[in-house]
């Protein structure tokens, strides 16, 4: 159940110049005036769905047990696609059906109770068709929060929308990897997590290829490396990032979310495969 003092955690595509944050947490704290509400970001590329459901995965370690994460990346609001709130593992969830929940459901396995949002309690009386974040996923975290049951909701939903899952593909030499945020440094961050490839990343063993960059060893700290040098390290999410010193990996190569990150076993060999 939600803590006696409610998290709340906001992330959207919405950005910060209008007015769209702030009426969800309105709707939120009309309802519910002891809701701590988090913002997680608002700045991430509209319309697009993985980079959001993966920016709930790296932030999840860092929330308290029973947070309600509202997600509002929705390029199809007002359409047939359904919306959902309901318990996730020992977090809560209120967006779209559309895959953004699928980082917290790979995270927990199948432990989850979904819903569509139907009774009255979980929304607004009016529904804009362009708006269901104030109107259909603010009031429903803020019922979820108060510790109004998912089934209160509306009907199960047993098989939500999920993306593909956030792994590098293998190749014959290696593995193709993914950028899945870029920060506002110009740090690449990528899909290869830490716990399934650390044993594999070890110096001189390893060539990651971005553009023209070529990388044999992982850093610890931007310092090690001079200045406007690319440097790979794992980073604070638990996933190999790419980063320049003092500078703009993404600037520099070119790369952005959704473009591929190469890394090549080099067997002992140094050289490019």
């Amino acid at each position: 159940m939600p803590s006696a003092t409610p998290c709340i955690a906001l992330l959207t595509d919405f950005g910060d110049q209008d007015w769209f944050v702030a009426a969800m947490k309105g709707e939120i704290l009309k309802r519910l005036p002891q809701a701590n509400v988090i913002d997680i970001s608002h700045g991430l590329p509209a319309h697009q769905i993985e980079p959001a459901s993966f920016m709930v995965c790296c932030v999840l370690g860092a929330m308290p047990e029973g947070t309600v994460f509202c997600c509002v990346v929705d390029p199809e609001v007002g359409s047939r696609r359904r919306s959902l709130c309901g318990r996730v593992g020992r977090w809560f969830f209120s967006g779209p059906d559309n895959g953004l929940v699928s980082s917290l459901i790979d995270v927990v396995g199948e432990d989850f109770e979904l819903h569509e949002i139907e009774n009255p309690a979980f929304r607004n009386e009016r529904i804009s068709p362009t708006f269901h974040g104030r109107d259909l996923f603010a009031p429903a975290a803020a019922a979820l929060a108060s510790g109004r049951g998912p089934a209160e909701a509306g009907p199960a939903v047993n098989e939500p929308v999920r993306l593909p899952p956030c792994e590098p593909a293998a190749t014959d030499s290696g593995i193709v990897a993914r950028v899945m945020l870029v920060d506002r440094f110009g740090n690449l961050v990528t899909n290869v997590w830490e716990e399934s490839y650390h044993d594999r990343l070890l110096p001189d063993r390893f060539v990651i290829r971005v553009g023209s960059m070529r990388l044999y060893n992982l850093s610890e700290t931007f310092s090690q490396v001079r200045e406007v040098e690319a440097l790979a390290y794992w980073g604070s999410a638990g996933t190999l990032e790419l980063a320049v010193n003092l500078g703009s990996a993404a600037q520099t190569t070119g790369l952005g979310i959704g473009d591929q990150v190469f890394v090549d076993w080099l067997d002992g060999k140094l050289g490019v495969p």
